[in-house]
């Protein structure tokens, strides 16, 4: 009896060491496989995280380019506007130089030698001849130029000259004030360098 009492504890020790051997091989298992879940959970939550870092960073980039934009187009606003009213300044200036001449006697010089060169470009054609409702006063020194053209008030001259339209030639001769100040004008604006960038 003594020798299955023996077998039997003998037995029971053998499971029992099984049942430990496996138990610590069960919790190893289960130790690996939770570091392995726990590395898995990290690594997820790192690229989570990076993925939310950067997609923070590119929707503060944006922000900071909108923002840097609105400004910079504040600016530019400002800086055409200022530059705008310097510019319609020294234009209103000049002109009013302009028409403080269209007052003097050296005007009247002027309107004669434009009628003078016109005339004699035009070559004794017939045309119209425009001029500004201030120059009526000089209508019987233009008739000597133009003889039997017809010369009339066109509104739209303002500053004084003249402008002369031959249909037969199919052109139009301009020696208006007008004309050349928008002329130079133009000029001015093309390069002055009061552009903004």
């Amino acid at each position: 009896m003594i020798d299955a009492n023996s077998k039997t504890n003998s037995f029971l020790e053998a499971i029992e060491k099984y049942a430990e051997e496996q138990k610590i091989a069960m919790r190893a298992e289960i130790e690996s496989f939770r570091e392995e879940q726990l590395k898995h959970a990290n690594e997820e939550g790192t690229a989570a995280a990076f993925s939310f870092i950067q997609k923070k960073k590119a929707e503060f980039k944006t922000a900071l380019a909108k923002e840097n934009s609105l400004k910079e187009t504040a600016v530019k606003r400002a800086l055409f506007e200022k530059r705008n009213k310097m510019a319609e300044s020294v234009f209103e200036e000049a002109a009013e130089k302009l028409r403080e001449f269209s007052k003097s006697k050296k005007y009247e010089a002027y309107i004669n030698n434009s009628a003078k060169s016109i005339s004699e470009y035009l070559g004794g054609k017939r045309s119209v001849v425009y001029i500004s409702e201030n120059d009526e006063k000089f209508i019987p020194q233009l008739k000597k130029y133009f003889g039997s053209s017809e010369i009339a008030v066109d509104s739209s001259i303002k500053l004084g000259g003249i402008r002369c339209f031959c249909e037969e030639m199919s052109i139009i001769a301009d020696e208006t004030l007008d004309s050349k100040f928008e002329d130079r004008k133009r000029i001015f604006i093309e390069t002055s360098g009061f552009t903004v960038e």
